[in-house]
């Protein structure tokens, strides 16, 4: 008897087309994804507004199934409350998500990949090397984890956990679809950001849902960006700067740029007067990162973090010339769940 599919990895068209051919409405796969991803009913014989034949014929093709926890760090501070989620796959690979909760926000921060090919130096991730991609299935079970456990609703979703998600993008694609979908998971188009470290082919799909989208450049010269992002040799700034220049933006919705700070690297006053005269104000926002490391950093020994004064002179110089500019100093640091820092423990047990 062949084994069960997994049904979190089947679209809407793909469930139609299973109704169709067993000889059922097409209306049935709305059904059933409501019960799934709305109702949180996985069970497929409590899905009363169902006929039971089609239950049955789900039943013995598809099992619902959810990834499992196998631990939770927690870390609390005065603005919240943050949880990184540790979740064993079906092959027993391990993947990291993390909650940060604050004030009526939920962001959930999710992987698209067990570890990552891109080789971004300033990344514990990267350390790890790329294992694999996770299907669209292992990055919606993420959401339904995570909205099981706290018993509430995410209400802003960030593709900036394990791997690149436009080196994945068919199952990024796929999952967005659902996590966006009103009658689904119902996280709307302009709370998802998905972070690329500048895959631009691969923005198409995302571009046209109006998904939020993070780039992350984390130098203002190729010298420099090369050093710490092979991709750059692939798609280096201009390419980045052209994309983002040709593009008309609506208001709410221009592109981040990210941009890891790490002392004596990236740091200087110049290399901030080089991104004013690269970008508009009107395309793009700057989001600065001071490198996150802790202690026992294994990939990131070579670098440290700036000073809080080379910090603010940095971002002094991006406000002055227009530019939106916040300060992303992470949460769940203390944890390992901050920007960078997942699957630090794995390599460190290696």
């Amino acid at each position: 008897m062949a084994a069960k599919e997994w049904i979190l990895n089947k679209s809407q068209k793909e469930l139609e087309e299973f109704c169709v051919a067993n000889g059922f409405k097409k209306f049935g796969a709305e059904q059933v994804m409501r019960w799934i991803y709305s109702e949180k009913i996985s069970d497929f014989s409590k899905m009363s507004n169902i006929s039971k034949s089609l239950r049955e014929k789900l039943d013995s093709n598809f099992h619902s199934e959810l990834s499992k926890i196998i631990n939770i760090h927690k870390e609390w501070d005065s603005g919240g409350d943050s949880k990184k989620y540790l979740i064993k796959l079906a092959d027993e690979e391990i993947i990291e998500s993390v909650l940060i909760s604050y004030k009526n926000r939920k962001t959930l921060c999710v992987s698209s990949q067990i570890g990552c090919k891109m080789g971004c130096v300033y990344c514990e991730t990267s350390g790890l090397g790329f294992i694999r991609n996770l299907t669209s299935g292992e990055i919606i079970s993420q959401v339904l984890i995570v909205e099981n456990d706290i018993k509430d609703k995410i209400t802003n979703i960030v593709f900036m956990g394990m791997g690149e998600p436009l080196d994945n993008v068919l199952e990024v694609e796929k999952s967005l679809d659902i996590i966006s979908n009103a009658n689904f998971l119902s996280v709307a188009p302009r709370k998802i950001t998905v972070s690329t470290c500048g895959l631009l082919n691969g923005l198409a799909g995302i571009e046209k849902y109006k998904y939020k989208i993070a780039i992350s450049l984390n130098a203002a010269d190729n010298v420099t960006r090369s050093a710490i992002m092979p991709v750059n040799k692939k798609f280096p700034i201009e390419d980045i700067t052209a994309f983002i220049n040709k593009r008309i933006p609506a208001g709410h919705n221009k592109i981040t740029i990210e941009y890891v700070l790490i002392k004596g690297l990236n740091d200087s006053v110049e290399s901030a007067k080089k991104l004013v005269r690269m970008f508009s104000p009107a395309k793009v926002k700057f989001n600065l990162i001071p490198l996150n490391k802790e202690k026992n950093s294994v990939y990131l020994r070579n670098f440290e973090r700036p000073g809080d004064n080379v910090l603010d002179n940095f971002k002094s110089k991006l406000i002055k010339a227009g530019f939106i500019v916040t300060v992303r100093f992470s949460k769940a640091q203390s944890i390992n769940g901050g920007c960078g820092q997942l699957r630090a423990e794995k390599i460190r047990s290696l």
